[in-house]
């Protein structure tokens, strides 16, 4: 009796346990996207050009010239806010992403995902407070409601990357 395909099999099974698990580990560094998508209304769309500007606040309201060139500033001011915030937090997820992209312990693809979850719910929970405005503050407001819920994200990657990015004796926490 030939015991040696006994035996390969034997040591087959390891090493099929060994490589569909060091898939996962890849896929898992793999599945890190390289920028933050949260899923709310006109993501990465905002025109916060002067134009653009111009454009809605003239469509949607008559005002006197005064009145009219700072209905424009006041739009470009929370598109420029929430097109600022949008760039800053995807800035801070790529100096994050440098620091965890290597360490197979993390649970990166969940941990993304569930900051972009927090921010979206940030929004859904602010934009479900507000009552929504009229004339121009129809998209004052939901800029400035994504322009806060960004930067409250961005202020949680940087915290975690600094806090990964400092001498492991000085940490006064466990975790970020």
């Amino acid at each position: 009796m030939n015991r040696w395909p006994l035996f390969f099999r034997g040591l087959i099974f390891p090493f099929i346990v060994l490589a569909v698990s060091m898939p996962a580990n890849a896929q898992e560094n793999a599945a890190l996207p390289d920028h933050l998508t949260f899923g709310y209304e006109e993501e990465g769309k905002v025109d916060a050009t002067q134009a653009g500007c111009e454009a809605f606040v003239k469509d949607m309201v008559e005002w006197s010239e005064p009145e009219m060139k700072k209905a424009i500033a006041d739009v470009c001011g929370a598109r420029k806010r929430h097109v600022d915030a949008y760039a800053a937090i995807q800035k801070s997820y790529k100096a994050l992403v440098t620091q965890i992209r290597e360490d197979p312990r993390l649970e990166q693809a969940s941990s993304v995902k569930g900051l972009e979850t927090m921010v979206k719910a940030c929004i859904d929970h602010k934009t479900g407070l507000t009552p929504g405005g009229h004339n121009i503050a129809i998209d004052i407001i939901p800029n400035d409601i994504a322009a806060e819920c960004l930067t409250m994200g961005k202020h949680l990657l940087d915290d975690e990357t600094s806090w990964l990015t400092t001498d492991p004796e000085t940490h006064t926490r466990y975790s970020p």
